[in-house]
């Protein structure tokens, strides 16, 4: 069984976007591009309501912080806002 966050994929949408990705669908894929920072994150076909899982979490996460986009620590906290 693949272990859940307590986030949902519209809560690490909207965070996402809030830093400046855009969002495109290819096939059953969703894609966010950051161009000023040359990352793209790619992510199964999600629901809106649907938990992130713990990989996708933890993989976002370590992406936007060794680009530059967003610390760890941050990521954290952000989210932690968005679910309370």
């Amino acid at each position: 069984m693949v272990k859940r966050s307590a986030i949902t994929f519209a809560e690490l949408r909207q965070l996402l976007l809030d830093l400046g990705f855009t969002q495109t669908k290819r096939d059953k894929f969703w894609f966010f591009e950051h161009p000023p920072s040359d990352t793209v994150l790619t992510f199964r076909p999600y629901r809106a309501n649907e938990k992130v899982t713990l990989i996708d979490r933890d993989r976002t996460r370590q992406h936007l912080d060794w680009r530059g986009v967003l610390e760890e620590q941050r990521f954290d906290d952000l989210l932690r806002r968005a679910t309370a």
